[in-house]
């Protein structure tokens, strides 16, 4: 069952029904698999779901990997982006413990990024430590589907939720991405123009950046979040 269908979902046990879910889906990826219908024993995908809660005014985020979230929000000294997710990357000594505990290896490949790889061959070189797929990284080298949740509880405050692929942030702060998207009003058909501005930017400094040589993945959704009254 997924997330809707399950008992838990709008109970108190919305955390513990997000990890299960997850870990189900890496057994669904798995399934399909052996069965032949994906090819996932080298290729696998992040996670990050985002359920907001209008009544009790929450939002849980539930993330495997490194496609951030950052909530935007409007203070006293304007505007500014909060990273509420952490990135799973496999230097991070807990998930550095996790791997080398179950055989795998982390290693710096001398440029930018800590991979991860088999104890005596040079594969499957992941620079995430969790995933979705990637059976032969679960299997061999201790990652896992397992999310962290956080449950945010919000306030009138909070104007923006952003949900995207690490190319957005490889030359984007949370900061200034909040900043552009409040040039958008905050209805549905805004969101989508916010969100193709952010890809668009994205897009275009990884070609500045990288002399047009390399984009990485860029994903992007935005949901403009409404205060109790309604109002933006």
């Amino acid at each position: 069952h997924g997330i809707l269908e399950d008992k838990r979902f709008k109970s108190p046990d919305m955390k513990e029904m997000l990890m299960d879910v997850f870990k189900k889906m890496q057994v669904i990826v798995q399934t399909a698999d052996r069965l032949g219908k994906v090819s996932a024993q080298r290729s696998g995908t992040t996670a990050t779901v985002a359920i907001h809660d209008n009544v009790d005014h929450k939002i849980h985020v539930a993330h495997i990997a490194d496609s951030t979230c950052v909530m935007g929000s409007v203070g006293p000294d304007g505007w500014k982006g909060e990273v509420i997710t952490r990135d799973h990357k496999p230097d991070l000594p807990d998930e550095r413990a996790r791997i080398e505990q179950a055989g795998g290896r982390v290693v710096f490949d001398g440029y930018a990024n800590h991979r991860v790889y088999v104890k005596n061959a040079r594969h499957p070189g992941l620079n995430m430590s969790r995933c979705f797929g990637d059976i032969l990284a679960h299997t061999e080298c201790g990652l896992t589907a397992i999310p962290e949740v956080r449950v945010v509880d919000l306030t009138d405050n909070d104007k923006v939720l952003l949900l995207c692929s690490d190319g957005v942030w490889e030359f984007i702060n949370a900061g200034e991405a909040v900043g552009m998207m409040m040039r958008f009003a905050g209805s549905p058909p805004e969101a989508m123009k916010a969100a193709e501005a952010l890809a668009k930017e994205a897009w275009n400094r990884w070609i500045r950046e990288e002399d047009g040589a390399v984009v990485d993945d860029i994903t992007v959704v935005v949901l403009f979040l409404t205060n109790r009254s309604g109002g933006w």
